[in-house]
C-alpha cells in the first residue's frame, strides 16, 4: 500500500514538470538590465556668436585734424598784378591730405611779399586775391618738402567792374536782312574769398551804334531787363567783319565784334536747277502738196 502511494506520488511531479515545461509560462519576463558606464567621447563645436547683437557703448569718436603747422618748414613769396607788386593781397594757403584741407591766410606787405613759417610739409594748394578786383584765375599746386619750397611767384588779374557782351540771331547774320542783337550787361567783382562772380545789372541805359555797314531799326536806345539784356534789330548792308558800338552811362564804351555778315543763298522757288532741252517732234507719215 505505501509502494502504490509512493509511486502515485511521483507520477504526480513529473506530470507537474511536465506540464511546466510544455505549457505556458507562468513568470513575467525579466527586465533587460541597463549596461555599465564606461569612457565616452564628445565633439563640441566652436559657438557662434554671429547673430548675437552688441550693446552700444558710450564714447566718442577719435579723429586726426588736419593742420598747416607748427612743422619745421618755411613758404615764401609774392604777389605780381598787372601793375607791379601787389601790396595787402591775401595769400590763401590750403594744405592737402586726402580729401580734409587745412588752411591759413597770410597778408602781402608793401612789396608784395608774404612769408608762412613753421608750417608742416605736404601738398599746397595757394591762391590770391585782392578785393575787389584782383585775383589769380589758377591756384598752384605744389609740395612742400621739410625744409621748405622756392619763392613762389603768385599772378592776379584784373577783373573790370563791367562786362558787355552780345549775341545775335541768325548766326551768322545775313546781308539784307533783319538780325536780332542782345546786348547783355553785367557786372563781376572778387569777394572777400577771392572768387570771381558775375551778376547781371538791369535798368542800365544801352545805346548801340554801328558803322556805315549797319542800319539801325529804331532809336538805338534801350534799357536791360532784369537779365541785364537789350534788344536791338538791325540789318546788314555788306558781307564781312562789321563791328559795333555800346555805350552805356557815365559814358564807358565797350567796342564789340559781332559774326561776320554772310551773302544769304538764293532763295528757293521750287523750279529745277536746270532746264531739259525741247524733245524733237516724232517721225509720222508725211503729206506733200504737188501743183499741177
Amino acid at each position: 500500500m505505501r509502494h502504490r502511494s509512493a509511486l502515485v506520488a511521483a507520477a504526480l511531479t513529473t506530470t507537474l514538470v511536465v506540464a511546466a515545461c510544455s505549457g505556458g509560462d507562468p513568470f513575467e519576463p525579466l527586465a533587460v538590465p541597463e549596461p555599465h558606464p564606461g569612457a565616452s567621447t564628445t565633439t563640441t563645436a566652436p559657438p557662434d556668436f554671429s547673430g548675437v547683437a552688441l550693446a552700444p557703448v558710450e564714447g566718442t569718436t577719435t579723429t586726426s585734424e588736419v593742420v598747416v603747422g607748427p612743422g619745421p618748414a618755411t613758404l615764401a613769396g609774392r604777389v605780381e598784378g598787372p601793375d607791379g607788386p601787389v601790396a595787402g593781397a591775401t595769400v590763401r594757403l590750403e594744405r592737402l591730405v586726402g580729401d580734409a584741407v587745412a588752411t591759413r591766410d597770410v597778408t602781402t606787405a608793401a612789396d608784395g611779399a608774404w612769408r608762412a613759417s613753421s608750417v608742416l610739409g605736404g601738398r599746397y594748394r595757394i591762391r590770391a586775391w585782392l578785393a575787389p578786383e584782383l585775383a589769380a584765375i589758377e591756384p598752384q599746386i605744389l609740395f612742400v618738402a621739410a625744409g621748405g619750397a622756392p619763392d613762389i611767384v603768385s599772378t592776379v588779374e584784373r577783373f573790370q567792374s563791367t562786362l558787355v557782351d552780345l549775341a545775335v540771331a541768325p548766326d551768322p547774320p545775313p546781308v539784307g536782312r533783319r538780325t536780332n542783337v542782345a546786348v547783355r550787361v553785367s557786372s563781376q567783382a572778387v569777394d572777400d574769398d577771392g572768387v570771381i562772380r558775375v551778376a547781371p545789372r538791369p535798368g542800365v541805359e544801352v545805346t548801340l551804334a554801328g558803322g556805315g555797314s549797319w542800319a539801325l531799326e529804331g532809336t538805338g536806345l534801350a534799357a536791360t531787363d532784369a537779365a541785364g539784356r537789350a534788344v536791338f534789330t538791325l540789318v546788314c548792308l555788306s558781307p564781312g567783319p562789321q563791328p559795333l558800338m555800346v555805350t552805356i552811362p557815365p559814358g564807358e564804351a565797350f567796342p564789340l565784334a559781332p559774326p561776320e555778315c554772310v551773302v544769304p543763298p538764293p532763295p528757293d522757288t521750287g523750279a529745277p536747277d536746270t532746264v531739259a532741252p525741247p524733245r524733237a517732234p516724232a517721225r509720222g507719215p508725211s503729206s506733200s502738196t504737188t501743183s499741177g
